[in-house]
């Protein structure tokens, strides 16, 4: 069962309640996304090598756990390493955590990107509000990737449900030994 949605916040909150509050909506959206899909569903690629569900979420739940780690930092008076990762470097590390967690099932996956999220929202929650609605605040910056970071793989697991839906559906139209023709005969 997806969770169910909370309403928006009103405009007039503040950047700090709205980036806590997209924190739980963001990630609530990713897995509803990814609802009812089976194992096997989850393994399936995107597209020709590209990643697939469980792939998304192993790579999620990685930097997810840097972002906390980042925002633990922070807390303590300290420079988030993280801000500082070498672009260069992230398409190898991307890789390293898909293929470390591959062996994970999918429902050991959700229940760890469960606790690396509620470990970043308590730490987000401990960020005074005024230092949170500074828009060159660093955990600021660092929440703000995490929210967009969900967005864009809950939008590509979308993308993906409803090619593989389509597909579905111009499958099951063709009657038993017909082919169908793509391009002009």
């Amino acid at each position: 069962m997806s969770p169910s949605p909370r309403p928006a916040p009103d405009p007039k909150f503040a950047p700090a309640e709205q980036i806590r509050y997209s924190l739980e909506e963001e990630r609530r959206l990713l897995l509803e996304a990814i609802h009812g899909l089976t194992e096997k569903d989850t393994r399936e690629a995107h597209e020709d090598g590209g990643w697939s569900v469980h792939d998304a979420l192993a790579h999620r739940m990685f930097w997810e756990s840097e972002e906390a780690e980042g925002v633990g930092q922070y807390l303590l008076g300290k420079r988030i390493e993280l801000l500082d990762f070498p672009l260069k470097r992230i398409d190898g590390i991307n890789v390293t955590a898909v293929e470390t967690l591959r062996k994970h099932s999918t429902e050991r996956l959700l229940r760890e990107i469960e606790r690396t999220r509620a470990a970043l929202l308590e730490l987000a929650r401990k960020i005074p509000d005024d230092e949170l609605n500074q828009e060159d605040n660093p955990a600021r910056i660092l929440l703000g990737v995490a929210i967009e970071h969900d967005r864009e793989h809950r939008q590509a697991i979308q993308e993906w449900r409803r090619q593989r839906a389509h597909a579905a559906l111009e499958g099951s139209s063709e009657q038993p030994g017909e082919t169908r023709r793509t391009g002009p005969p």
